[in-house]
């Protein structure tokens, strides 16, 4: 099948009935067809209509801060304190949207590194291929948790309500629960086939990887200036 335009390495690769067919256009070659309106300065067009229209936003939004930090300047020498009052609410709101997003954005940070990473690693080490059958079920029992400024992966009970149960102690309840010993890797033998850490501290996330999901949460703090 033909295509309305090539560049000159597929042109030359033509035989010459279908080169015939072509004809130039800018640096390459396009279908001779009769009628066809030239569109060849179209892209080049819609580019700089583009550039105009960013220089004009960018123009605007220039002119918007100029003008509000003249009607500032105008409101001190005047003594207006609504004219300021209403520039700094301003100001504050602006601040306080960009703000909730950063905080937003740092939320998702911590639930992916603290509850959805721990919740696969328990997963595949108790189901192996059958995690994705486990995973639903473990990530509704954690949760992110601030102790002594630091968060932490903490282990909720059955009710959702924060627990004292580590990590490793909630692989153990799901290894021994009856109804996922369908997908629970050895769970004939004892454990819960090498989730078992009876170091891992009450509530933390050590044991799956914790400590460096922690470590890694504490530089997004610090990177995004939230204490």
């Amino acid at each position: 099948m033909l295509k309305f335009k090539i560049d000159k390495a597929a042109f030359d690769a033509l035989s010459d009935e279908q080169k015939a067919m072509y004809q130039e256009a800018g640096e390459g070659y396009q279908l001779a067809i009769e009628g066809l309106p030239d569109v060849s300065g179209l892209e080049a067009k819609v580019n700089e209509l583009l550039g105009e229209k960013k220089a004009e936003k960018t123009k605007r939004e220039a002119a918007e801060k100029a003008a509000r930090e003249a009607a500032e300047d105008k409101a001190r020498k005047e003594g207006d304190v609504v004219a300021l009052e209403n520039s700094w609410k301003q100001k504050l709101a602006e601040a306080e949207q960009a703000y909730k997003g950063q905080i937003e954005s740092l939320n998702g940070s911590l639930n992916t590194l603290l509850v959805d990473n721990v919740a696969q690693s328990l997963a595949t080490q108790l189901g192996g291929e059958a995690a994705p059958v486990l995973m639903p079920h473990i990530k509704s029992r954690l949760a992110v948790e601030v102790q002594d400024g630091k968060p932490v992966t903490r282990v909720l009970d059955a009710e959702g309500k924060p627990s004292a149960a580590t990590i490793d102690e909630l692989g153990k309840e799901f290894a021994g629960n009856k109804v996922f010993a369908g997908v629970i890797i050895g769970s004939k033998a004892s454990g819960t086939g090498g989730a078992s850490n009876p170091a891992t501290p009450a509530g933390g996330a050590g044991g799956l990887n914790g400590g460096n999901l922690v470590s890694e949460a504490a530089d997004i703090i610090s990177r995004m200036g939230v204490e």
